[in-house]
């Protein structure tokens, strides 16, 4: 199977995107009063930054829900990428049964990271909060680390419940874990030709049924398979139109710009949200169409995106203790301007985060990939199978098979004649 690295760039991209979204959510909350009301405080900083923090469209750079969306959109494309080129749905059963460990290893280290961050008592989450005004960041880290509760978190608590009071931003861990186990349910029952729109809108059906908060997360990932298969268009006004499309489902916010949007008869979270996946979709699409291969095939992309996983896992911990650190050391002992030290914060951030997600990717992502692949080792087979593409392809080999075996039994009957 053919890599694609631009979807690689892409998800580099979107894990720049979140960090960005917490450290400004952190230190420059005023920004996020139409993105994520109720997370400042009435003193918190208003000035030229914070406008353009929140000015539509450029606050699509830091939405990090739509970052999440576009992850749960490539995971439903990468995925499924090796079914859509051969349509053989025996790899599902190998990555299904790897995915646990795949996710699980990294996912420890992460929650067993944080914990260390906590016992050590390096967070300054709630000192920071009251100088930059941000409830969200004086909000983490209340209650004492406990190694036990750590430990569960770590091994399955996080994964399978979809919470972590260790690293919060884990909650997307389960949805990660069930939507690849639907895409791959999903592409192995759904049949092809004028039958699939239906067995799409069945499973989403299914999935508002059982999910009814979360169902536009997990239609990200059957979505984002069928982007693996879409006609593609070198179209600039069809490309151009659907840039627009995701860049104002992506900056999805409460403003009343998006008062149009109340039509539909959703809660905000799952408005958002859909949104937010819709954003994701037309983005892949665009992307899988050539556009921004430049700039998603570059070095820096190309570099983010190989350690976009452990970028992702790491960053909160960090973000906590080293950056509300330096920011009060910056706004409080050396009085400067908030603004000013959460300009300096936020590369500082960078650049640690960074060098502790190459370790982490060296580590424990690298392990969880050895370990899934060392569990569940590919079955060998000594002779090549031919995937099945369609059920005319089906019902094709069952007659030559059928005619084979006929003309056999003419052939034997006039031996014996």
């Amino acid at each position: 199977m053919r890599k694609d690295i631009s979807a690689d760039g892409l998800r580099g991209l979107a894990a720049v995107n979140v960090l960005l979204c917490h450290l400004f959510l952190a230190f420059l909350p005023g920004g996020f009063a139409w993105i994520y009301p109720d997370t400042t405080t009435p003193d918190a900083m208003r000035g030229v930054v914070d406008h353009v923090i929140a000015f539509q469209p450029l606050s699509v750079l830091w939405n990090g829900q739509f970052a999440v969306c576009i992850f749960f959109v490539l995971s439903g494309y990468v995925l499924t990428k090796s079914f859509i080129e051969t349509g053989d749905t025996g790899s599902f059963r190998l990555r299904a049964s790897r995915r646990y460990l795949r996710l699980g290893v990294p996912i420890f280290g992460s929650v067993m990271f944080a914990w260390f961050v906590m016992a050590m008592g390096w967070s300054h989450a709630v000192e920071a909060g009251h100088l930059s005004g941000s409830t969200w960041l004086a909000d983490f880290w209340k209650k004492p680390p406990d190694f036990i509760e750590a430990l569960r978190d770590g091994t399955y608590g996080t994964i399978l419940g979809g919470w972590s009071r260790f690293n919060p931003t884990l909650w997307t861990m389960k949805i990660e874990l069930l939507g690849s186990m639907f895409v791959f349910a999903y592409r192995s029952l759904t049949l092809p030709g004028r039958a699939a729109p239906l067995n799409f809108a069945f499973a989403v059906a299914l999935l508002a049924w059982f999910f009814p908060h979360d169902w536009p997360y997990y239609t990200a990932f059957l979505a984002g398979s069928h982007v693996g298969e879409a006609r593609l268009t070198t179209s600039k006004p069809l490309l151009a139109l659907a840039v627009v499309g995701a860049i104002i489902c992506g900056g999805f916010d409460v403003s009343p710009w998006y008062d149009w949007t109340h039509a539909l008869p959703l809660a905000d979270n799952e408005r958002k949200a859909l949104f937010n996946v819709v954003g994701g979709i037309l983005l892949l699409y665009v992307v899988r169409c050539g556009s921004f291969d430049r700039v998603l095939q570059s070095r820096p992309a190309q570099f983010m995106g190989r350690i976009s996983y452990a970028f992702y896992l790491v960053h909160l911990p960090i973000l906590l203790s080293f950056s509300a650190w330096f920011f009060t050391v910056m706004a409080g002992r050396l009085a400067l301007d908030p603004v000013t030290a959460a300009m300096l914060t936020v590369p500082a951030t960078f650049a640690v985060v960074i060098a502790a997600a190459m370790v982490f990717d060296r580590t424990f992502d690298r392990w969880g990939i050895q370990l899934a692949g060392r569990v569940f080792r590919a079955p060998r087979s000594s002779a090549k199978t031919v995937a099945l593409r369609s059920v005319d392809g089906f019902r094709r080999r069952v007659r030559y098979h059928r005619r084979r075996v006929i003309e056999k039994d003419v052939s034997r009957h006039s031996g014996h004649q």
